[in-house]
């Protein structure tokens, strides 16, 4: 499971107007209009795709285990354009993702291997972005904490608590000019931090050639690219077309609501999809299979996997095999479990 990741020119110029009427109304004179937290996270879901930017970005990962850091050089050219060029740590150095707009893929020049899904900037993700933002405004208590600096800009810092526990969600240093957010603290339903990143440098309003950048290979340009899964935002139509009978939870923690089901494997599995606006609860059903973890272990059905607070419940029931994630605590974790039907 993975969170969610959080972020016009005409509204820049609204703004400047609806300012000149209140200094004008009010026969004041101050040095600047404070902005709403919720406005200022609102543009930034938007901002990647209003700006021309190149810089590098440091993620620190945290983990049980330990922790480590992500580094890459990301370019931004408006109106959807970006890429990401991965630099360290060496099991990934050298991958990269190329988003035009109309597909997003991630490919190592020179290999076949291509991983291929659909744009940020298309339909499906501004629906999500959208959908999320209406659920984060109603589930999160949104602050505006004392301007910084990042990367040598001064930036708005918000912060996201959950209502309904108190517990932070994130916090993001947004760009004062741009929009675009520079920092990012992500925390698990325990509160503890799970991921941070950050530009450690950027420049804004380069001027960045797509030849330059144009290093797809020719396999992957000659490929017409189908969507890999098949995503669909209605039950009642994800009941019609899934080729087996599918199972749903009565019971939701509180703010969360049905985002999506996807297909997989040409609809023989199905993942269910809820979310609050930045947490995300998973259910994969299918026919009975075997269940293995990432290095080939088989998982022992009724077990528990647990990371960082995510959960991870393998069973089968009914004859069908389900798989439950979530970053919840046990006891909502095992409603959800007995409340599928």
């Amino acid at each position: 499971m993975r969170k969610s990741n959080i972020f016009l020119p005409a509204g820049r110029i609204l703004r400047c107007i609806l300012v000149g009427l209140f200094f004008l109304l009010n026969l004041m004179v101050v040095p600047s209009l404070a902005m709403e937290p919720e406005k200022t996270l609102s543009l930034s879901l938007e901002a990647q795709f209003q700006v021309n930017a190149e810089g590098t970005k440091e993620t620190q990962v945290y983990r049980q285990e330990g922790s480590y850091i992500i580094r890459a050089k990301i370019i931004y050219r408006k109106p959807d354009f970006s890429y990401i060029l991965y630099l360290a740590p060496p099991m990934i150095k050298g991958r990269r993702i190329l988003d035009n707009g109309k597909l997003r893929i991630e490919y190592i020049p020179g290999m076949s291997n291509s991983k291929y899904s659909s744009s940020l900037n298309s339909s499906l993700a501004r629906k999500r972005r959208e959908k999320s933002l209406n659920l984060i405004l109603a589930n999160y208590t949104i602050s505006q904490l004392p301007d910084e600096y990042i990367a040598g800009r001064e930036v708005y810092v918000i912060s996201l608590i959950l209502q309904y526990s108190g517990s932070p969600g994130l916090k993001t240093w947004i760009d004062k000019e741009t929009f675009l957010p520079l920092k990012q603290e992500t925390y698990n339903s325990e509160g503890k931090l799970t991921f941070s990143s950050q530009f450690t440098e950027i420049h804004f309003g380069k001027k960045i050639s797509e030849e330059e950048l144009n290093d797809i290979p020719k396999s992957v340009k000659d490929r017409r690219f189908l969507p890999p899964h098949q995503v669909i935002s209605d039950i009642e139509e994800l009941k019609e077309i899934s080729r087996f009978s599918l199972s749903f939870p009565k019971y939701l923690p509180s703010g969360y609501s049905f985002q999506e089901g996807v297909l997989l494997n040409g609809g023989q599995r199905v993942a269910l999809t809820y979310t609050n606006g930045l947490e995300t609860i998973v259910l994969f059903q299918s026919p009975p299979i075997t269940v293995k973890t990432e290095d080939n272990r088989q998982i022992p059905f009724g077990g528990v996997l647990s990371k960082m607070g995510v959960k991870t419940k393998f069973w089968t029931d009914k004859g069908k095999t389900f798989v439950l994630i979530a970053d919840i605590c046990e006891e909502e974790f095992n409603k959800i479990k007995e409340s599928i039907e």
